[in-house]
């Protein structure tokens, strides 16, 4: 018994070995985008051939000329037929030499059965001339792999966009994205392929996969590198959700509006990349009446949103709850709920209003007071009526 067992151990480790070292050998699948499905009933051994002494070219015979990813470089029969004697007559043909009859490379051949099975082989997405690569004195190998154990080759063995970029760095060759991918108009990459599918990064390349997270983590991508999202989106890809008019109702949570207050405090600038302030956040606070606006909707504010001391009027009694010095850091966060007119009740420079100056000492006619009179002196004029201000 224990001699059994032993022999049971010694044989799951050899074909665990085995599926182990067939594991490392095996290479991603291609994109299918890139390389629809192809139908292959064929039977051949590529070890086979090459231990006779066969080359690439030996039955590749049109690849030094193929100059165009829409060429079809399968062997045909009349390259066949320079080893296997071949004879339509005698679909059953036995030789003492290499295989003729039709039936050894083509499984499922019958007799008087209406022929064989057609080769399939899409045209792939993708522009690629074997005559530049060999005329550089690239090797079959280096782009589809040791031939030298594979039976059947099928689109497993075709190259990956990482096998792509060992040469094409910039320097050995070119990186540009278009100089393999279909272009559109504005040397963006075609994306889309009826009845094959849409063509998205896997992530082997700058981390940016398109999985079921990368609507809400596509910004790292963005921040890292923008041009290369412009190799596919146009901008109003983007601004289709980053402009407010058009929000998708399924990005945030269910319930969001009742948690959304302690994310929009930790960091307003993010809503604001796909809200508006004064029309989004305003609108609806002030309809809930969480704004103490006067043109607010069926409530009214209790006033009860900001700390004691929010509100003092004069320096001399302002304390660490006053408003200003939240104003000065987060301007936007104030206008999500207030619009200027509210607060030109108090910082207007007009006859009547309690003049609060929100300017600091020696301010008026100061080097960037004039700067801001400047650059935008609307926004000077909605608190100050005098025709020379900043002078």
């Amino acid at each position: 018994m224990p001699r059994r067992r032993e022999i049971l151990l010694a044989m799951l480790l050899i074909a665990t070995a085995g599926f182990v070292m067939n594991m490392a050998k095996a290479q991603p699948r291609p994109s299918r985008i890139i390389y629809p499905d192809q139908q292959l009933p064929l039977r051949f051994s590529h070890a086979l051939h090459e231990k006779a002494g066969m080359t690439c070219e030996s039955c590749h015979t049109g690849i030094a000329r193929s100059a165009s990813s829409l060429d079809n470089n399968l062997p045909r029969e009349a390259d066949c037929v320079a080893c296997h004697e071949i004879d339509r007559q005698q679909p059953e043909k036995v030789v003492h030499g290499p295989a003729a009859a039709c039936i050894r490379c083509h499984p499922g051949y019958r007799e008087g059965e209406g022929g064989v099975a057609r080769v399939q082989m899409p045209i792939p997405n993708l522009k690629f001339s074997h005559k530049a690569h060999l005329a550089r004195r690239t090797p079959c190998a280096r782009c589809h792999g040791d031939f030298s154990a594979v039976e059947e080759a099928s689109a497993n063995h075709l190259p990956t966009m990482r096998t792509c970029q060992g040469c094409h760095d910039g320097k050995a060759a070119s990186d540009r994205c278009t100089t393999c991918h279909l272009a559109e108009a504005g040397d963006r990459i075609q994306s889309r392929f009826p009845g094959v599918g849409e063509l998205v990064p896997s992530g082997s390349i700058r981390g940016a996969a398109h999985d079921l997270e990368f609507r809400t983590t596509h910004k790292y991508a963005a921040q890292n590198d923008a041009n290369f999202c412009a190799t596919c989106h146009k901008k109003d890809y983007c601004a289709d959700c980053h402009n407010g008019v058009v929000k998708p109702m399924d990005f945030h949570a269910g319930d969001y509006v009742r948690m959304h207050a302690i994310e929009a405090r930790r960091n307003s600038p993010d809503c604001s990349s796909c809200h508006r302030l004064q029309t989004f956040c305003q609108g609806c606070h002030s309809r809930m009446g969480v704004a103490d606006d006067e043109k607010g909707g069926q409530f009214r504010g209790t006033g009860a949103y900001h700390p004691e001391g929010w509100n003092l009027q004069g320096l001399a009694g302002r304390g660490p709850n006053h408003h200003s010095f939240e104003a000065q850091r987060n301007i936007k966060q104030c206008a999500s709920c207030h619009r200027e007119t509210f607060c030109t009740q108090c910082h207007s420079a007009e006859i009547g209003t309690p003049r609060a100056n929100p300017h600091p000492r020696d301010w008026r006619g100061s080097r960037k007071c004039r700067a801001l009179v400047k650059r935008s002196r609307r926004m000077c004029l909605r608190c100050h009526i005098e025709p020379n201000i900043g002078c």
